[in-house]
């Protein structure tokens, strides 16, 4: 296993760069009893802009999996171990764009204090009833407008330059309309949640799934989430008056139409796709239809199912993978 490099205590005064670390994560495990959201992008920041020294030992020793992870899969840019990782690195960053992105999100983000209270918040409710569920290091980075949520064991990665507001100019240039309005701030809190939740209660394995599957498996993450904020599953999901009144106007419809098209055992990947994923429409469903059926559907689901089950527990609900069966029980059958 490699080992961090060290110079003679000269060169460490005078040169700024060092490889990269391939040990095992250590410090972060102790820094994740603090509950904070760390802001690794600080780190990254300092070291790009100062070409810091110190900067560049916090990235390798304190934050091994984050740098991992930015660097090979975020970014793209290569692997941690490679000779001059940390040059093309500070060049990245040192994109024009990039350094707009930086600034603002630095002026945007100067605290994180409300963020950090509702994630661990809803963490700690889960683990009250799941002992098994582990609570998360947080921290946020710059992707470069790539993934918006990174998620591992026992880490989660929050990038802040992807939710800048629907009026942030650069997304008009790079992104839909319908892809941008979900860019903000408000944001943060229930992809962060819906990402690392789902990500520790995984849909099993050994087995194809189904729409109905995806459905159900979303329709209970939003609802344990919504449960654990005291909010309702619409508000959760940001689901605005206008679509929910098109969802409950056509609900019955929408059913309908998977019943006869035998859509609900599907496992196609693009039908699925299209039932949840952000578009300007759902395709099947006619041009004025709006997107993300799916978690709509699977959000009724659930709901008739835990109050037709009042002795059923969130980690009953989490643990619970039959998903044929929570249709069954929950009585949803829409006019």
């Amino acid at each position: 296993m490699k080992r961090f490099f060290f110079f003679f205590i000269i060169s460490v005064l005078l040169l700024s760069s060092c490889k990269w670390t391939s040990d095992s994560w250590f410090n972060e495990h102790e820094s994740n009893t603090e509950e904070k959201i760390h802001r690794y992008d600080r780190i990254v920041d300092e070291f790009v802009s100062l070409n810091s020294y110190s900067a560049l030992q916090r990235l390798n020793l304190e934050y091994p999996k984050p740098t991992r992870l930015l660097i090979e899969d975020v970014l793209g840019i290569g692997l941690v171990d490679d000779a001059r990782i940390e040059q093309r690195l500070r060049e990245y960053f040192m994109d024009s764009t990039m350094q707009v992105l930086l600034e603002d999100v630095h002026r945007k983000y100067a605290d994180m204090k409300a963020e950090e209270r509702e994630l661990y918040a809803v963490f700690h409710k889960i683990h009250a009833v799941d002992s098994t569920f582990s609570i998360p290091l947080i921290y946020t980075q710059i992707s470069g407008l790539n993934q918006s949520i990174v998620v591992g064991d026992s880490l989660l990665g929050i990038s802040l330059d992807k939710y800048l507001g629907k009026d942030y100019p650069l997304y008009k240039k790079y992104y839909y309309d319908w892809q941008y309005n979900k860019m903000d701030r408000s944001r943060i809190v229930p992809d962060a949640l819906y990402y690392y939740i789902s990500h520790e209660y995984p849909l099993p394995h050994d087995r194809v799934h189904t729409l109905l599957d995806y459905m159900v498996d979303y329709g209970k993450i939003h609802w344990v989430i919504a449960h654990c904020r005291g909010t309702s599953m619409t508000r959760e999901m940001g689901f605005d008056e206008k679509r929910v009144a098109w969802y409950r106007s056509n609900e019955g419809y929408v059913w309908r139409w998977l019943l006869l098209n035998n859509a609900l055992m599907s496992a196609d990947r693009t039908m699925i796709k299209r039932f949840f994923q952000p578009r300007p429409n759902t395709l099947y469903l006619g041009s004025n239809s709006p997107d993300q059926i799916g978690l709509w559907l699977g959000m009724q689901i659930v709901s008739r199912y835990m109050e037709n089950h009042p002795n059923k527990t969130m980690k009953d609900l989490l643990l619970t993978t039959d998903y044929r069966k929570i249709l069954e029980e929950s009585g949803y059958s829409p006019r």
